[in-house]
């Protein structure tokens, strides 16, 4: 993640486990994939998704990103 270094919190919020739980069951094993493995493990996989899965995971991609850097600037706050 761009904004997010190593010591950052990444958060799953509760929007994007309902945004991942509403796909299709091929297109919900693609994001997470994909989520853990450029997120987590660092490692990009947006080649292996169809157009499709690309579109899903820059969206929940984008809602990790938003969601971690407001939670982490709150942390720094306190």
């Amino acid at each position: 993640m761009a904004n997010l270094t190593k010591q950052q919190s990444i958060l799953i919020s509760p929007r994007v486990i309902n945004t991942i739980n509403s796909l299709p069951e091929d297109e919900r094993i693609a994001v997470v994939t994909a989520f853990v493995g450029d997120m987590i493990m660092g490692v990009k996989v947006e080649d292996s998704l169809t157009p499709i899965q690309t579109m899903l995971y820059a969206v929940i991609k984008s809602y990790v990103q938003r969601d971690s850097l407001q939670y982490n600037n709150k942390q720094i706050a306190i």
